[in-house]
């Protein structure tokens, strides 16, 4: 039987590339997103997806879309073998400089989303048997990053993943994160942290040297890791906080260099 899952702010980014995985294994995905810009967007990126990924529109931090969701669910697969909660939204700024609107709306989006949507959707994944859940934190969750916000959102969210780690053990229902470092994605255009494609390579290039693997992270780099935690192959795998991050959080520079 093709498994189903669920992935928020699946048109784009890591999101997508997970969409993109899942839909190579023969499986089926719905895929929720606020933008009906980033659906038109995704198709022209990755046309071969149009009509095979079940895109619905929707914010998971209000309760009226997630009920839409349950509904729409409900009425079209009635089970739901894995859920990603990727969707997120960022704003850099610290204890001064960021707003609170800013503030709230990256505790919204990136914590109280996933557990609106995890809490509504968990009859579905009880319903299987066997199910899977990959929440997308960051390393700006494991180390403060360039925003307050952000940095305790996905903080929260680790703990999140922790605790229904063993909260949802007992239904055989998995629960881990993974930590991404830099990845190539919208995310900084989206947000209008950065508007010009110039500025981001060089930010992506002093990114590199940081790295003890020397380059950034791709989407799929990300999506290979959830489709693993998502897989049979980690049975036994639940409460992991999971970096996938090229080796940064472990940089270390007082390391001699290495000849290349």
């Amino acid at each position: 039987m093709d498994k189903v899952y669920l992935i928020t702010g699946g048109s784009s980014g890591i999101g997508l590339a997970v969409a993109e995985k899942f839909i190579k294994n023969g499986d089926k995905v719905i895929s929720v997103t606020r933008s009906e810009k980033k659906i038109v967007r995704a198709y022209g990126e990755k046309p071969h997806l149009e009509g095979v990924v079940d895109f619905f529109t929707g914010d998971i931090s209000k309760q009226e879309d997630v009920d839409k969701v349950v509904d729409y669910l409900k009425e079209n697969y009635g089970v739901l073998h894995g859920l990603v909660n990727s969707a997120g939204v960022l704003s850099t700024g610290t204890l001064e400089s960021l707003t609170v609107e800013q503030w709230h709306q990256m505790l919204d989006i990136n914590l109280t989303g996933p557990f609106l949507l995890t809490k509504a959707l968990l009859p579905f994944l009880k319903r299987a048997g066997g199910a899977s859940i990959v929440n997308i934190s960051s390393i700006a969750g494991l180390r403060p990053g360039t925003s307050i916000g952000y940095s305790v959102s996905k903080a929260g969210l680790d703990m999140l993943t922790r605790f229904l780690a063993g909260d949802l053990g007992p239904y055989n229902i998995r629960v881990n994160s993974i930590n991404p470092g830099l990845v190539r994605t919208n995310l900084h255009f989206d947000n209008d942290i950065i508007d010009d494609e110039k500025v981001y390579e060089e930010m992506i290039e002093a990114a590199k040297v940081r790295h003890p693997l020397k380059r950034i992270g791709e989407p799929q780099d990300i999506a290979n890791a959830v489709d693993f935690l998502m897989s049979d192959a980690a049975s036994w795998i639940s409460g992991v906080i999971m970096p996938v991050d090229g080796a940064v959080t472990q940089e270390n520079s007082f390391l001699p260099p290495k000849d290349s």
